[in-house]
């Protein structure tokens, strides 16, 4: 069930690559400043994995390998480390950090201009919230569409 879909959304592996995404754009690119922040198995908003023509966020020259495959076993200790980072970056954080204006994000999709740092952790926290949702609500579908095992009621 890991690599089904519900109604063509993300599967739970293809939800936690774009979890990563989030995490190496949101906190990388735009709250740290980093010019290289993307893994190679981070997954853009509106792309499929094998999705043809070509994808519908290009950041292939910036590593990011939308066509990768990739199981479980390979895709959690990145998010994993990502989700560490999160709370590392948070934890250390005071309220005077919050109102420091980010640099300007050149991704793809991204606001234009300097944004507060609070407003990137906003997005950061409201991705990981919904994807949550999404996720749980694809689980009850799919165990919905099994049949029973034996011996259930």
């Amino acid at each position: 069930m890991l690599h089904q879909r519900v109604d063509d959304e993300w599967s739970f592996v293809e939800t936690l690559r774009h979890l990563i995404f989030v995490s190496d754009r949101w906190m990388h690119r735009t709250i740290l400043g980093e010019t290289g922040p993307f893994h190679r198995l981070g997954l853009p908003p509106e792309n499929k994995v094998g999705q043809r023509p070509p994808p519908a966020v290009d950041l292939s020259a910036g590593g990011v390998d939308v066509f990768a495959e990739a199981t479980l076993d390979v895709i959690l200790p990145i998010r994993e480390d990502r989700a560490q980072e999160v709370r590392t970056l948070i934890g250390g954080l005071d309220d005077g950090d919050l109102s420091r204006l980010c640099a300007p994000n050149p991704t793809p999709g991204s606001p234009p201009g300097q944004i507060p740092l609070q407003a990137a952790l906003d997005v950061l926290i409201r991705e990981e919230w919904l994807h949550h949702e999404f996720a749980t609500r694809d689980l009850a579908t799919l165990e919905s569409r099994q049949p029973p095992r034996a011996g259930s009621n």
